[in-house]
């Protein structure tokens, strides 16, 4: 099989021994992601079930905005799983936390409280001290960090994504109608912000100049208004969940989709990825080092599962 060589930096060659990670070459075609991967539940029954972060140690932290009550959502945590799986409280007295991200130096931000016509963005250090960064309008809902880390937020009420920046300040960084109903939020390789409609099932991007693309509408995937929950993008491929169907998809930056995993019973039963079922697939993540993918659980009796990579 033919191989890419990758050029690897002093500082990345670092992270690789410290972690002692086995990177594989990929192939020159693809994303390199094997068809025949597993799915696994790390922890359940289990109360988080919204997005998901992973710091680079591979301590997961995922957002508990529980069921809707209200405008808000009644959940009031962000739960840390170690990588030994061990789970414990890293913040609470939150209403109905949404989105998350997390930076090198450990610094979760999450969304807090965006029923009301607006919403806080928090930062909460490993200390636990809790910082309103911002107040976003509209139903704030998704974040991403750039490699400055400046903040991104998607909205599910309003038709923007806002940047905040280290020093707090706010600007609408792209305004299209096709972005109300936006949550899931990340970066593809080349600077451009991919936004999951909630509400519609578009897969949208925003170039650096905050012009809005619609890269596809992944069909027959909105049952009841839920479409897609949260996406992620892993070596410029783009991994949707489809919170309604009890799937997760895999959509290529070209507009192609696939069902990458689930069967699409309401389920929590682990397997090979197109055996294996999700009950309400919604918050998703890979580590750092993309070893793994994260989906956490908005149905059932909730939980965080598991894809490995190698």
């Amino acid at each position: 099989m033919k191989t890419c060589i990758r050029h690897i930096s002093i500082k990345a060659l670092m992270l690789f021994v410290l972690s002692s990670i086995s990177i594989t070459l990929i192939s020159c075609y693809g994303d390199g992601i094997d068809p025949d991967l597993e799915v696994e539940t790390v922890v359940s029954p289990f109360f988080g079930n919204d997005a998901v972060s992973v710091d680079k140690d591979g301590n997961i932290y995922v957002s508990e905005f529980g069921q809707f009550a209200g405008a808000n959502g009644n959940g009031t945590r962000v739960f840390k799983i170690s990588k030994n799986g061990d789970v414990t409280e890293f913040a609470s007295n939150l209403t109905g936390p949404l989105g998350n991200a997390i930076d090198l130096q450990g610094n979760l931000y999450v969304v807090n409280s965006s029923g009301g016509g607006s919403g806080e963005i928090l930062k909460i250090t490993p200390d636990g001290t809790q910082t309103v960064v911002a107040t976003i309008s509209g139903f704030p809902s998704g974040l991403t960090l750039d490699h400055d880390n400046n903040l991104y937020v998607s909205n599910f009420g309003t038709p923007t994504v806002h940047k905040i920046t280290t020093e707090g300040e706010v600007t609408v960084y792209a305004s299209d109608p096709k972005l109300a109903g936006g949550v899931g939020i990340d970066f593809d390789r080349k600077g451009n912000l991919i936004v999951g409609n909630f509400a519609t099932a578009d897969i949208l991007s925003i170039d650096p100049e905050g012009n809005v693309s619609l890269i596809t509408t992944i069909t027959d995937a909105v049952i009841n208004g839920f479409g897609i929950g949260y996406i992620t993008v892993i070596r410029n491929t783009i991994f949707a969940t489809g919170i309604g169907v009890h799937k997760i998809f895999k959509v290529s930056m070209d507009g192609t989709i696939e069902e990458f995993a689930g069967t699409g019973d309401a389920a929590q039963t682990d397997g090979l990825l197109k055996e294996a079922s999700f009950n309400g697939p919604n918050g998703i993540t890979s580590d750092p080092y993309h070893t793994a993918m994260y989906i956490s659980e908005f149905g059932g009796t909730g939980g965080v599962r598991k894809i490995k990579f190698y």
